[in-house]
């Protein structure tokens, strides 16, 4: 399942890595254009016969996307694999292997940057919900040698049971992008496991743009907001809220511009809003199970560190 927009760049190197690396023969490819103006999913076919094009006009978000994706599909088992990245040899295998134990929900792979350092092997989830990459900026040798439990899967190359995906509502529409694999791993109710052997290279950047991009800001502030209202109980909720608050003040503080402020500013407004709503989502013993999945804020302030951030 691949969600495209305005992918001319980087789709077609994805979709030939897809068809020179997958080990499974019968498997199809889903490719969800939303809201392309550059003709990027036209043609999908002729790069690997197994591809097909799911047009939407307009910009309907990762998370619809991959929702419509899923329901369109026929396999038992899908996986999201970003468009601007590229898969290495055998990537699916062992994805597919993990989730032969039905105790697993999730199966997640090794996110490598252009240079072959780690971007992310799994995730953990700060106090105030946003997903951080484990191991980021590590060489590769640094990676588990074995499968592993982890707080969360990257969207970029996670697979699931399609039927599982679906009974659970799919990835949370109202978040439309980052911080859905946030939630989607704290409502599973299994475990999320990766595994070192299935891999996927971000070889020409990310097609979202840099981490720090108006459109990053503006959802990740919102959604940090929505997630915590939605999984933390009360007391979880006010420290969730406050990390947020600081987390944010700082990253405004090292940009120092009326773009940034304004992005930021406006993410704000609108999780604040949604916040209300959000607070039925689960019941309270859901609530503080999905707490106890949280890493430290001691722990999070020191991986921020490490990679520069703070």
């Amino acid at each position: 399942m691949i969600v495209n927009h305005e992918g001319a760049d980087c789709l077609p190197r994805a979709l030939a890595a897809l068809a020179a690396n997958t080990a499974t023969e019968n498997v199809e490819c889903v490719v969800v254009d939303s809201g392309s103006s550059d003709g990027s999913w036209k043609d999908v076919e002729q790069i690997w016969p197994r591809a097909r094009a799911l047009r939407f006009e307009e910009n309907i978000g990762f998370c619809a996307g991959c929702n419509r994706g899923a329901e369109s599909a026929r396999g038992r088992l899908v996986a999201f694999v970003n468009f601007d990245g590229e898969v290495e040899p055998g990537w699916d295998l062992p994805l597919m292997q993990v989730l032969e134990d039905p105790s697993v929900s999730v199966a997640t792979g090794l996110l490598l940057a252009p240079d072959g350092t780690i971007e992310a092997a799994g995730l953990d989830i700060a106090p105030n919900t946003a997903a951080f990459a484990r191991q980021g900026l590590m060489p590769r040798s640094a990676a588990p040698g074995a499968p592993v439990d982890v707080a969360a899967a990257t969207g970029a190359l996670m697979m699931v049971r399609r039927s599982d995906f679906l009974a659970l509502g799919g990835f949370y529409e109202p978040i439309f992008m980052y911080g859905e694999e946030t939630d989607y791993c704290l409502r599973v109710p299994g475990r999320i496991v990766f595994h070192p052997g299935s891999a996927i290279r971000h070889e020409h950047g990310h097609a979202a743009g840099p981490p720090r991009s108006p459109i990053r800001l503006y959802w990740g502030s919102r959604n940090r907001l929505v997630n915590a209202a939605r999984h933390l109980p009360a007391g979880s909720l006010a420290k969730s809220v406050l990390a947020s608050a600081a987390f944010d003040v700082l990253t405004l503080l090292q940009q120092r511009n009326g773009v940034a402020l304004r992005a930021v500013t406006r993410g704000w407004w609108d999780g604040v809003r949604a916040m209300p709503g959000e607070r039925g989502a689960r019941p309270a013993e859901e609530r503080r199970r999905a707490a106890r999945r949280l890493v430290s804020l001691r722990a999070a302030i020191t991986e921020q560190r490490r990679l520069g951030r703070v």
